[in-house]
């Protein structure tokens, strides 16, 4: 089973649309994909799982991200400031958790993290297209691929975002030892709309090789809720 097609069979959510996603149009080249405005917000409910010694511990919490300033960096463009906050509940405060900052040039969406930059997006879209999200890091080389370009989706919410794109970032389909799957989904100008890291080692005792028994790992869902502009 190819990868673009696993993706398609778990995103069981997003509804193909009629335009052919093949056909680059000079007129849009993604930036609505990658919305940089102050005041910008987006909350999402977050499931995590973590396994150690075949049991899984799940927490279920909500994150919210907002754009809150904006500067003029050194090579002329703009770089934005994120904050993000998490709480257990919609009951509960948020509480501030860390800050990102992020840049959109003509040819490259990239978000910061610490210190570490990393390529989220590559201008002009196109179907298929590779890129090393590591490339402005010294980290290892990461190939991401754009795919299923605007498709609709719907949010966990049940709101239908009419188009959006899916970065696969890593899907080794390694369904016997170490499963690794990243990937995040990209609402016309409302940003990551889903976002899921799955890191799983599994048994690979004689007695239990390929019954993908989870050994240890992690699982991150992080679903759009809610979304708006101060």
């Amino acid at each position: 089973m190819t990868r673009r097609i696993y993706i398609s069979l778990i995103l069981a959510v997003c509804l193909a649309c009629q335009s052919d996603e093949n056909a680059l149009d000079p007129s849009r080249p993604g930036y609505n994909f990658f919305p940089l405005k102050v005041g910008a917000w987006n909350i999402y409910d977050v499931e995590e799982i973590t396994y150690a010694s075949q049991t899984g511990t799940s927490a279920n919490f909500q994150l919210r991200t907002e754009v809150v300033d904006s500067f003029m960096n050194q090579a002329g463009g703009i770089t934005y400031i994120l904050y993000e906050w998490e709480r257990e509940s919609s009951a509960d405060e948020w509480e501030f958790v860390r800050t990102l900052n992020s840049q959109r040039t003509g040819t490259q969406g990239v978000l910061t993290e610490g210190n570490t930059p990393f390529l989220k997006l590559s201008f002009p879209l196109q179907a298929g297209k590779t890129w090393d999200g590591n490339a402005l890091n010294t980290l290892q080389d990461d190939e991401y691929e754009m795919d299923s370009l605007f498709h609709e989706y719907v949010t966990a919410a049940g709101e239908t975002i009419a188009e959006t794109l899916t970065v696969i970032q890593e899907d080794n389909e390694d369904f016997t030892v170490n499963l690794i799957r990243r990937f995040e989904i990209y609402g016309w100008d409302i940003g990551v709309v889903y976002r899921e890291e799955t890191d799983l080692n599994y048994c690979i005792e004689e007695d239990c090789i390929g019954q993908q028994i989870v050994e240890s790992g992690r699982e991150f869902r992080q679903s759009l809720v809610e979304y708006g502009q101060n």
